[in-house]
């Protein structure tokens, strides 16, 4: 019986503002001083038996009547006034200086060394062993509790002994080449085992072994297919080979498979990885330099996704009771194999291409003639490409790590902030260089805390597990919690490579959010000395410009579209999100770091190569503390919510101007979307003003104020999705398929209309439809700032 009721009382987890665990032993015991009581966590009890249920309601009325009895009894004293202005303090203005002062390179040098020590793939033993040690450390940093929560997932290793390969064969069928079986272990100093990391693979591909001719592809866009229509180029039946970039992996591989082809080879071609040019030739590469050595192999995950999440639980937790489709009727699991390659190994395969010379814009950086292919070149003794891949699938668990601060005003308002945990390799860039830095910024707010401080709303943060299998680690926790989030999150800050070059900072952030990032920008110095000026802010706004040529632009800041951990809390519950990475100069021609997702991404390459002192890590962490203290300490939430008008804004004027034409000879108005975008323009505006010039004399005002900038972003959602992606709900910052800077469902809608040759009235009307909604979405958001009285 015992064991019932612990069962009974155990709950999922525990969030900042929920009561204390009932019994001591069934969850970890906080080590938070704030009181907190919430009578409805007797609901597990009142259901017990009639008389417990009696006796139960008549402590909680009592408990009730005293409580109310000592706050009219407080509130009667002349120190109650005192109380309601500590509710209505702004956070110390110590803090922010101390936070910074804290953070310290050489511990997070010593973060990054133990967490790139060994492989820590998701669902392995390393994965876990390091989830342990996250847990472990933050209890040891002062946070008030740090917990597992696990979740059952499919994921996909490469068979332990049938390595995958792709060969050239002779007319005879006998091997003429082979692809080699990984990367090779380097001398490194630092040294890393590089030979323990999991050997190239395309995961979540079939396997399968196919032979035929080749078929080149470019970067596999549809463009990129619909140039190989135009010259009568078929893949059908063929095996395809394409270079990575320009889109994602999973979306390579299925528009390949919906054309009929076998299989798809994909590498990283020089091109990508060095660059091209006189510039290019003294680019050191790996283990001297930044750059991709012939060798490096990246790895990836092969989904088709639309953010639904783990692909047998799609909308749902993966939990141990779920209900889980089987493989063959899930949609984002591929059906034809994949598997990719360095461009050493494709040099072998290109080089033998026969067909017509690729256009001038596929070649890459191989000393060869690029040729579309199919089939090989008679002159040569190959005859066929045989890929064969041995993958497999299977569910195991999963370990994210939860830690919390308790907030002492407001602990049930969450400020979180995440980074994955789970790497390819060993995460020397992806995804520990932020990890290392979460873990720092971690550590200086437990030291805040033990010097007497408190935020006043909680800070969250998160280590997730299987980003790179699909983000399945947060997309699992924010499908368990979503209902709780969607009240409470205030904001997501996330960190995935914290420093993968160290040119200029990549910031994404929700509209309203931007501006806060930038005030911290302001007061973190750039870690080296720089002509463009001494804070990151001034580097920023140089190097990254909103505005070319502008001497007073703002840094560029985009929308954060999907790609990493924030992905659920924007596009399932619109909670705002920043992502920051420190990045590479483009102007070099290279699209990612080289090295990502290979072997090489080891401590050596942070030590040696990319930040040897930790300083932009430490710079990274100061940035990242400093966003996070100001959207959890300050009275009113630091959101400009004017800046989402110029968003909506920019993309009316972009509809209007690529669209306006097609529109109107179809006589299409625009009326109601421009009155809605002025209304909510207007809505935004007079509401920043409003709180910026409110003097708050009552912490409900505040609390009415911040839950006001909180909800906005959810105005956007839209539960029932996009059409034909029902799990990108958000109507503004999902990805388009084929518009560019306009709403997404519309643009996309007038774009398919443009170029519809079968149902061009149904595709027409489909876009009347997605006017109405994107209409109504906006107009419903600007009512939500504005006084209403719903009874007239």
């Amino acid at each position: 019986m015992q064991t019932l009721i612990k069962r009974r009382l155990t709950p999922l987890t525990n969030f900042p503002g929920d009561p204390e665990p009932p019994f001591e032993g069934l969850v970890e015991a906080r080590k938070s001083p704030v009181p907190n009581t919430n009578i409805m966590a007797m609901g597990p009890l009142l259901g017990a038996n009639p008389r417990v249920k009696v006796f139960l309601l008549a402590v909680v009325c009592a408990a009730i009547g005293l409580v109310v009895g000592v706050l009219i009894g407080f509130f009667s004293r002349s120190g109650g006034r005192a109380d309601v202005e500590t509710l209505l303090a702004e956070g110390e203005s110590w803090v922010s200086g101390a936070l910074m002062a804290e953070i310290d390179p050489g511990r997070i040098e010593g973060y990054l060394r133990k967490l790139t020590e060994k492989p820590h793939l998701a669902g392995t033993e390393g994965s876990y062993a390091l989830a342990e040690y996250v847990r472990q450390t933050w209890l040891e940093q002062g946070l008030d509790s740090a917990h597992i929560a696990p979740y059952h997932v499919l994921l996909s290793y490469p068979h332990p002994d049938k390595p995958s390969y792709v060969a050239l064969l002779d007319s005879n069928d006998d091997e003429m080449f082979r692809s080699a079986p990984r990367e090779p272990n380097l001398d490194l100093d630092p040294p890393a085992n590089i030979s323990s990391v999991v050997p190239p693979f395309a995961a979540y591909s079939p396997s399968g072994t196919v032979e035929g001719d080749l078929v080149y592809v470019n970067y596999g866009r549809t463009s990129d297919f619909a140039r190989l229509q135009s010259l009568n180029i078929n893949v059908a039946g063929k095996i395809v080979i394409a270079r990575y970039g320009k889109t994602s992996r999973g979306r390579k591989l299925r528009r390949c498979q919906v054309r009929g082809a076998l299989g798809l080879i994909v590498y990283s071609d020089q091109a990508d990885t060095v660059g091209t040019g006189p510039a290019a030739e003294d680019r050191p590469v790996y283990p001297e330099g930044w750059f991709g050595p012939g060798t490096a192999v990246q790895r990836g995950h092969y989904l088709y996704t639309q953010v639904e999440g783990e692909p047998l639980t799609p909308g749902y937790p993966a939990k141990d009771y779920m209900f889980r489709l089987n493989e063959s009727e899930s949609e984002p699991l591929p059906t034809i194999p994949a598997y990719p390659i360095g461009y050493n190994d494709a040099w072998h395969l290109l080089r033998t291409m026969d067909g017509p010379e690729a256009p001038s814009s596929w070649r890459g950086g191989l000393n060869i003639t690029y040729r579309l292919g199919p089939g090989l070149q008679a002159s040569g003794h190959a005859r066929k490409v045989r890929l064969s891949v041995n993958v497999n699938r299977e569910v195991r668990p999963i370990h994210n790590v939860i830690g919390v601060i308790r907030g002492r005003v407001e602990p049930d308002r969450y400020v979180l902030l995440g980074n994955h945990r789970d790497a390819w390799n060993l995460g020397g860039v992806d995804p520990s260089s932020g990890t290392s830095s979460l873990m720092e910024v971690s550590h200086a707010f437990g030291a805040m805390v033990k010097k007497g401080w408190r935020p006043r709303r909680s800070l969250v943060f998160c280590s997730w597990d299987a980003e790179e299998y699909g983000i399945h680690g947060s997309f699992e926790w924010v499908e368990d919690f979503g209902k709780i989030l969607t009240e409470r999150a205030v904001a997501y800050l996330n960190v995935d490579m914290a420093v993968r070059a160290t040119y200029s900072l990549r910031g994404r952030a929700s509209p309203q959010l931007a501006p806060a990032l930038l005030e911290a920008a302001k007061k973190v110095p750039w870690p080296v000395s720089a002509p463009e000026g001494k804070t990151m802010y001034d580097v920023w706004r140089k190097r990254t410009p909103e505005v070319n040529g502008d001497p007073d632009t703002k840094p560029r800041v985009d929308l954060p579209r999907s790609g990493s951990d924030f992905t659920p809390f924007v596009h399932r519950l619109g909670v705002p999100a920043i992502d920051l990475a420190f990045f590479q100069d483009t102007s070099m021609g290279i699209w990612d770091y080289p090295l990502y997702h290979t072997a090489y991404a080891t401590f050596h390459l942070q030590k040696k190569i990319i930040d040897p002192d930790f300083l932009f890590h430490r710079a990274m962490s100061q940035l990242w503390a400093e966003t996070a203290r100001s959207l959890a300490d300050s009275l009113i939430l630091p959101f400009r919510l004017s800046e989402y008008g110029a968003v909506l804004g920019g993309m009316l004027e972009d509809l209007e101007s690529r669209y306006g034409t097609q529109l109107a000879a179809r006589d299409i108005s625009l009326d109601s979307l421009s009155s809605a975008v002025n209304n909510f323009t207007t809505a935004v505006e007079t509401f920043d003003a409003e709180v910026a010039g409110a003097k708050i004399t009552d912490p409900f005002v505040a609390r009415m104020y911040n839950d006001q900038l909180m909800q906005l972003e959810r105005a956007f959602i839209d539960p029932l999705g996009l059409p034909g992606r029902k799990f990108y709900r958000h109507t503004v910052m999902a990805s388009r398929l084929y518009s560019s800077a306009t709403f997404p469902a519309l643009g996309d809608a007038i774009y398919l209309a443009v170029n519809n040759k079968a149902d061009s009235e149904g595709a027409w009307r489909d876009v009347r439809k997605q006017l109405s909604i994107i209409t109504f979405t906006i107009q419903s958001a600007a009512n939500t700032l504005v006084k209403i009285d719903l009874t007239s």
